[in-house]
């Protein structure tokens, strides 16, 4: 094997073994989780929130940032603030606000010194406000009108990134075929040329 194909395996297998501990590293972060006691109940219901994988201080962990849960969006009212434990746990309770019957998304934000988001963060978890009976006042969305639509919107985009993933794959393909054709003449000219 000549210097040229060596140095062409010892850096093909040096990026390789970059894109995998880089993909192994971005597969293996934790990111902020949120339970809720109930996903559904009443304005007024008090609910006790659970999350896991916050930023803790390791020196020093009552120095952590901390974790404000937030109502129906990550500016929304505050509901609670909590420092996480030394494993990034937290643990807080809130009082449902007043709102329509409908969806709402808790919020928790940690965010450092500076005010920018703690890596993980924010975390969210959906909450269903129901109706003066204890009923779901959103319909499936199975029986809407639009749900056909959006199905199949939907298969699109899904159709669509398949589609765009097989032509990602074959251009590589194209390109590794063409460098490995490339890569057998340049030898074959070398010798030619002597």
């Amino acid at each position: 094997m000549n210097l040229r194909k060596k140095v062409a395996v010892v850096f093909g297998s040096a990026a390789a073994a970059t894109v995998i501990a880089g993909a192994a590293a971005f597969a293996c972060t934790n990111l902020a989780t949120l339970n809720l006691s109930s996903a559904a109940g009443k304005a007024g219901d008090t609910v006790t929130v659970t999350g896991s994988s916050f930023n803790v201080n390791a020196k020093d962990v009552a120095a952590s940032f901390p974790v404000i849960l937030h109502w129906n969006g990550v500016d929304g009212a505050a509901l609670a603030q909590v420092q996480p434990d030394k494993a990034g746990n937290i643990s807080a309770t809130f009082t449902v606000p007043d709102g329509q019957p409908g969806y709402y998304v808790i919020v928790a934000t940690q965010r450092d010194a500076k005010g920018a988001d703690v890596y993980g963060t924010p975390a969210r978890a959906s909450y269903q406000i129901l109706g003066p009976n204890g009923q779901s006042v959103v319909t499936p969305a199975a029986s809407t009108a639009g749900a056909v639509g959006s199905e199949s919107s939907s298969s699109g985009i899904i159709a669509l990134t398949v589609g765009l993933g097989a032509l990602g794959l074959a251009l590589f393909g194209a390109g590794f075929i063409a460098f490995v054709r490339q890569a057998r003449r340049a030898p074959a000219a070398a010798t030619v040329r002597k």
